[in-house]
């Protein structure tokens, strides 16, 4: 049976929208920038959400949207940050909220995204790499 997943992002620099589009090539799902409207998730087996990091949270919009969805019985999510520094807060926050709602978190991803002049060059492609084994490793959960 094929799954159906989509991923969902909010990236205010670009950093995390590419590892967003690393995630939703080796799903081969739909990507979606959360600012640029919310998506329908009806449907959906697998929700993969992710953001950069600011100030220890997720996105404005992401967090809103995680807020809105309707409550999922049975369905998975996976969550994926971008963060100046290791661990990032937001990471835990997006698997609360889903979990509020519902959804059972079958995996995290976390990797480094340039601030300033923090992280110049990152993500890169070692890290777009392991984005992708990430998703590769969600298709078994």
């Amino acid at each position: 049976m094929l799954m159906k997943c989509l991923v969902v992002y909010y990236s205010r620099g670009g950093k995390t929208a590419k590892v967003a589009g690393a995630i939703a090539g080796e799903l081969g799902c739909e990507v979606c920038d959360i600012s640029k409207g919310a998506p329908d998730v009806s449907g959906v087996d697998l929700l993969v959400v992710g953001s950069g990091t600011y100030g220890g949270n997720p996105g404005p919009s992401l967090s809103e949207f995680l807020q809105s969805i309707p409550e999922s019985v049975g369905g998975k999510a996976a969550v994926f940050a971008t963060s100046a520094g290791p661990k990032p807060k937001s990471l835990p926050k997006m698997s609360s909220a889903l979990e509020k709602k519902g959804y059972k978190v079958v995996s995290s991803f976390d990797c480094r995204g340039q601030f300033l002049v923090v992280n110049r060059g990152h993500p890169d492609e070692k890290d777009l790499e392991n984005a992708r084994a990430f998703a590769r490793d969600l298709k078994n959960k």
